[in-house]
């Protein structure tokens, strides 16, 4: 008898639709893969996975909600940070093109801080030229400034570049029902 991974759990998906900032959550995700690819059904396992609270980086204070994987890399994920057990702020994080910001917004990666001050750009370790942007929920106005990066295109750039790597190693912490619940409200937006 095989033993599933406790992010690919039913048991896992259930906790995490009770979380307060899922719906928000869940509609990152939708249009990470809507940007990411033509048909997102399509490339499950093979092209993304999706873990629903897996144990990365788990403390008591802080754990992410989920992490969507293209390829071989964590492309997106959302931590929670508690204190005394409760939810007390989210961090948002998103791997994108390093290049296609630059090209888009004339800014170069080490000087996008200046143009978006509630933002954090970290060159990300993938080995490629991409950028790791994440911001706190709780910072007020973070958010508009998110949105005002060209995210549909450096996304789709991201995975067009890490479809040569192939299938990833995250299959086993993959969560079918959260994954299908995501597919279920992408195919809505269409």
């Amino acid at each position: 008898m095989t033993t599933i991974d406790p992010a690919a759990s039913d048991t896992s998906f259930g906790e995490l639709q009770r979380d307060p900032f899922f719906d928000v959550a869940t509609d990152l995700i939708v249009d990470c893969l809507n940007d990411a690819f033509d048909d997102p059904a399509g490339g499950e396992v093979d092209r993304w996975t999706l873990s629903a609270l897996p144990s990365t980086n788990h403390t008591a204070d802080r754990h992410r909600m989920f992490t969507l994987a293209v390829g071989p890399t964590e492309v997106l994920y959302v931590e929670r940070f508690l204190e005394d057990g409760e939810i007390v702020d989210y961090r948002v994080v998103l791997t994108l093109s390093a290049a296609v910001l630059t090209d888009r917004t004339g800014i170069a990666p080490g000087g996008l801080s200046a143009r978006f001050p509630l933002l954090r750009f970290t060159p990300a370790t993938i080995g490629g030229d991409d950028v790791l942007v994440d911001w706190f929920v709780s910072d007020a106005g973070a958010d508009d400034q998110f949105f005002d990066l060209p995210l549909s295109e450096a996304i789709r750039a991201l995975a067009d570049a890490l479809a040569p790597h192939g299938r990833g190693p995250f299959a086993q912490q993959h969560n079918r029902a959260f994954a299908a619940h995501v597919l279920s409200r992408a195919s809505d937006d269409e």
